[in-house]
């Protein structure tokens, strides 16, 4: 029950930053938003710093199991190749589920206050060692003469870019997923169409 609690609450923090940013967030929007009081939060999370961070690690530990279930719904003989499971990571960060989105903008809201604020460094530097350590690791399965940091650096990069994109109407969630495919294949992480 406290797992759910905890979820639901970092989900409604994702909604409430999604609909306002963080110029205007407060503890007291997120409690309404999960229909729990305020104390849980603290209870949960400490402080503020603590929920945006767990909000952090929430967008990324949502793209993985995304990217596990997209995995485990195809037939499955033997285990999908690195590189499928790479992309099939990538692109589970665009989508048009609302939550999906939510997690988008609440991640782009809080690596752009982290220009002005040290503390919101550190925990995006974190969270995005965090998930460049995922995706290098998938990289040096797929592919040992690559470059496996720059690579991941390259790659999250890409895909921070076109979420920005993609947030702002300027490509859809598939035309992002495909240019994440394209890369891969350029980089000789992805060799089939998907």
């Amino acid at each position: 029950m406290a797992s759910e609690t905890r979820e639901r609450i970092i989900e409604a923090c994702e909604r409430v930053i999604a609909r306002g940013g963080l110029r205007g967030f407060r503890m007291g929007d997120v409690a309404h938003e999960a229909g729990v009081s305020i104390g849980l939060l603290s209870y949960h999370f400490g402080d503020r710093d603590g929920l945006l961070q767990a909000a952090l690690d929430h967008v990324n530990e949502s793209a993985a199991r995304r990217s596990e279930q997209g995995a485990a719904r195809e037939p499955a003989d033997e285990p999908r190749p690195p590189g499928e499971r790479l992309a099939d990571l990538l692109c589970s960060e665009f989508g048009d589920e609302p939550q999906v989105r939510a997690g988008s903008i609440a991640w782009n809201e809080l690596r752009a206050a982290a220009v002005f604020d040290p503390d919101r460094a550190a925990a995006v530097t974190r969270a995005t060692a965090d998930w460049q350590s995922e995706v290098r690791r998938l990289i040096g399965e797929a592919a040992h003469h690559a470059e496996p940091d720059t690579a991941a650096l390259v790659l999250t990069a890409l895909v921070e870019g076109l979420s920005g994109r993609w947030l702002t109407g300027q490509t859809t969630a598939h035309e992002a997923q495909e240019a994440v495919r394209a890369a891969l294949r350029g980089l000789g992480l992805l060799t089939t169409s998907l």
